[in-house]
């Protein structure tokens, strides 16, 4: 099979499943638990039924209109893409953490500071580009480091902590994170490959996007599929994942407000203590008297 042959075949299958798996995620439980991976699908489906459009039934009047149509709808959805895939990552999340509300309401503050840091991060590494069409390929490439960062790491947290938060492979929030882990390894070892082997561009894309169409792939299983019951999460009371939860629950919720008395000293407990057993003597001597 020529590389062009296979490109269109992966171009065609991307689209297909795209498109069937935005209509599977458009369920209402689906959609209302993963917003930000639903809307990432509209935006992938979408996009490619555009491009593929543009490959296959091309009706502009140019080919320079062809190329700039082409440039702007490519990069314009590959930034959203990616902005939708670095929250997706908190929808993934919540759902796992769902058995303690706690350590997911942390999480979820952690996760927004870490998105600020990488925006920063983004923006002081493109102080030195030039205007024109490579910043978009820039700042693509910068956010897609921190996206595939924040995914590898979702994915290793999940499959650490699955007997803990009570999850199975079979869950679909692990299935999900599964497909994201794939994206990001992929794009990895693209960016790697790429700075070695620069000659090596049309079949380093041709296979990241066959691993793409595999990881979305395996979001229509795991989303076409009932999802089994999660298992019940039980906790020894004095563990330290439970007493991190209830830390974590307590923090940022005013309650009943309590005086804390200053302990005394050690030098006044001990003359206390000795104070009162001279008075139970004196007692109980009087008491032998009468």
């Amino acid at each position: 099979m020529s590389l062009s042959l296979a490109q269109a075949v992966i171009l065609h299958t991307d689209v297909l499943v795209s498109v069937i798996l935005c209509a599977v995620f458009f369920k209402p439980t689906l959609r209302k638990t993963y917003p930000r991976i639903t809307a990432y699908l509209c935006v992938r489906a979408v996009t490619g039924v555009i491009i593929d459009f543009l490959f296959y039934g091309p009706l502009l009047a140019s080919p320079s209109l062809y190329t700039k149509v082409h440039f702007v709808v490519y990069w314009a959805s590959s930034m959203i893409s990616a902005a939708l895939l670095f929250l997706s990552c908190l929808d993934v999340y919540r759902e796992a953490m769902r058995p303690l509300p706690g350590l997911a309401r942390m999480g979820t503050v952690v996760f927004r500071w870490a998105s600020l840091a990488s925006i920063l991060v983004t923006a002081t590494s493109l102080t030195t580009v030039t205007s024109g069409p490579s910043i978009a390929v820039n700042i693509f490439t910068q956010i897609m480091r921190c996206v595939g960062t924040v995914e590898l790491c979702l994915l290793a947290f999940l499959i650490i902590s699955m007997k803990a938060i009570g999850l199975s492979p079979r869950n679909r929030p692990f299935g999900i994170a599964i497909g994201l882990g794939v994206m990001a390894a992929s794009d990895c070892t693209q960016t790697f490959v790429m700075s070695m082997h620069p000659g090596l561009g049309a079949p380093i894309q041709l296979a990241v996007q066959g691993f793409e169409v595999a990881a979305i792939g395996l979001w229509l299983f795991y989303g076409a599929l009932p999802e089994p019951a999660r298992k019940p999460v039980t906790l020894p009371v004095e563990s330290t994942i439970y007493r991190w939860n209830q830390i974590a629950s307590a923090l940022g919720h005013k309650g009943t407000q309590v005086t804390v008395q200053p302990a005394p000293s050690f030098f006044l407990v001990d003359v206390e203590k000795v104070v009162e057993r001279a008075f139970v003597r004196t007692l109980n001597g009087k008491e032998s008297e009468s």
